[in-house]
């Protein structure tokens, strides 16, 4: 049941990615005015001054630690680390064909309602 739960999380995650990348100015997160939010701006964070040319800001800010850097690479961690322990810690609800199938519906109600709902710009 632990990894039915972290798939729910990774999905709300996966949500959060797909709207700042492909409707940001129609989302609640344009309300946030941040450069850590906006995508045509956040990748900037990466490096020093926002000049790829000065290199990185900080030590490992465009590879290791570029989940700090913005929404979308840290929705992209927190997705991935979700995913992973709920494959790690996966225990069957009834079987493993039939808890594919809960977790897939599950992923796809869960996306579908926080990307197209909850995260839309009203």
């Amino acid at each position: 049941m632990v990894s039915a739960i972290f798939i729910v999380i990774a999905a709300i995650c996966n949500a959060v990615m797909d709207k700042l990348h492909s409707h940001y100015n129609k989302s609640i997160f344009k309300n946030l005015n941040s450069k850590w939010w906006n995508p045509s701006e956040s990748w900037k964070n990466k490096w020093k001054n926002g000049d790829p040319s000065q290199g990185e800001a900080y030590l490992g800010s465009s590879t290791v630690f570029v989940f700090l850097t913005d929404a979308w690479h840290f929705f992209q961690f927190l997705f991935l680390t979700f995913m992973f322990l709920g494959v790690v810690l996966y225990s069957p609800m009834v079987n493993w064909i039939i808890d594919f199938i809960i977790y897939h519906v599950a992923f796809g109600m869960v996306f579908e309602l926080f990307f197209s709902k909850i995260f839309a710009k009203e």
